[in-house]
């Protein structure tokens, strides 16, 4: 069996390739594998810490098992990150998802419930009333006809119901955390990725480059958020194709003030649809100008703007003309309604 020989070479100091751990994974989510051999491979990687190839294997078999979403636009962007950084600010990252929506930009925005916040993109996006549950035909028609749809994990990766208890009872990261944000169940071919640690950031772009994604920028503010923050630097790699290259964001690109944590700092699902909301709506200050910075990263990544400070303007114009705002109101399915 591919997970006891998995574990076996872990238990001897080794690694796996790419094709052992996709076997091994192979094993773990189709039910060929009791619940210790779970506990034990995944504890196992995630104590020697994974490596880029092992990840690769798991999201190539975590992708082939996924529901697909056959959404037509390109660029397709995603925003979805590890999470982790345990900061609990507000859903930047979701908020910058509509800002980049209403500024012509087709999003399929992957995520899930919260792991380590009080409140993941799911519970936020569930509060505002977007519907979490959906066929995939329905998702891609969303995405081509209005630019967005929220791609609900659970919803897309049937398969991972065979690891949840194991993942629920070891109480700890695995790699199925980090295989998550590189399987978007529409395949999304740009990609900004926050991430809680620099080696994180590391990992996952030297995964990306194994598959060969088309670009990704898989990142670390060095306030230790997953989220860019006004006036703060962030590093990390630029994925493009095969190869990862060391990527660092200059606040000085942008003329904003430097944001404290503590200005982001968000709640429960019921505060954090507000503050979105009053963000999308236009509402100046710190949460705003965090929102325009992600978006303009994503904007850039995707290619829809050729200068960071063009995008910038763009985000903007995405608020401030409203149509950051329809974008979630189509998504809620309240078109005209704000």
């Amino acid at each position: 069996m591919s997970v006891a020989h998995a574990i076996r070479r872990l238990a001897d100091g080794q690694s796996l390739t790419r094709e052992e751990a996709r076997a091994a994974v192979r094993d773990l989510v189709g039910g060929q594998s009791s619940e210790a051999q779970k506990g034990a491979l995944l504890l196992g990687l995630a104590s020697r810490g994974e490596r880029a190839a092992e990840l690769a294997g798991t999201v190539e078999e975590v992708r082939e098992r996924m529901t697909p979403v056959p959404a037509r636009r390109r660029p397709l962007l995603d925003t979805c990150g590890t999470g982790g950084d345990g900061a609990s600010t507000f859903n930047v990252s979701t908020a910058a998802a509509f800002v980049c929506a209403g500024a012509g930009l087709a999003v399929a925005k992957h995520g899930n419930r919260s792991v380590s916040s009080r409140c993941g993109s799911a519970d936020v996006l569930e509060e505002l009333g977007v519907p979490l549950e959906r066929e995939a035909s329905d998702a891609a028609e969303e995405i081509d006809r209005h630019g967005f749809a929220f791609l609900f994990a659970p919803a897309f990766h049937p398969a991972m119901r065979e690891v949840a208890a194991a993942r629920r009872e070891l109480g700890v990261r695995t790699i199925f955390n980090l295989a998550g944000p590189l399987a978007n169940p529409a395949g999304a071919d740009r990609q900004l990725i926050g991430v809680g640690k620099f080696e994180i950031a590391r990992l996952l772009a030297e995964a990306l480059a194994i598959l060969g994604t088309q670009r990704a920028v898989v990142f670390h503010s060095e306030n230790g958020l997953d989220e860019l923050t006004p006036g703060i630097p962030a590093i990390g790699f630029d994925v493009r194709g095969r190869e990862a290259t060391p990527w660092r964001f200059d606040p000085g690109v942008l003329a904003q003030r430097t944001v404290e944590r503590s200005e982001i700092a968000g709640g429960d699902a019921a505060q954090n649809a507000e503050l979105l909301r009053r963000v999308l709506e236009g509402e100046p200050g710190p949460r705003r100008e965090t929102v325009l910075l992600n978006a303009a990263a994503a904007l850039w990544v995707a290619e829809a703007e050729p200068a960071f400070h063009e995008a910038y303007e763009r985000a903007r114009a995405s608020i401030d003309g409203g149509a950051a705002r329809k974008a979630l109101a189509r998504a809620a399915r309240e078109e005209g309604s704000r």
